[in-house]
């Protein structure tokens, strides 16, 4: 997803996003929240690069990490 694109479904500026993504900004939790809810991920996938839970069978957790 575009920067502008990601500003638009959190509700950030643009400025605001680039400042996260260059690290001049500091994540809150809550902007953390919005960005995985936009980008449709997890935060473990965000955080880990990968997939884990409980109640997600093995082969499929398998074939979404690949």
């Amino acid at each position: 997803m575009e920067k502008n694109a990601l500003a638009k479904k959190t509700c950030f500026s643009n400025y605001h996003i680039s400042n996260i993504e260059n690290d001049y900004s500091v994540l809150g939790i809550e902007t953390f929240a919005k960005i995985c809810n936009a980008l449709n991920i997890t935060p473990d996938y965000l955080l880990l690069s990968t997939l884990k839970s409980n109640n997600i069978p093995q082969n499929i957790v398998n074939k979404l990490n690949h």
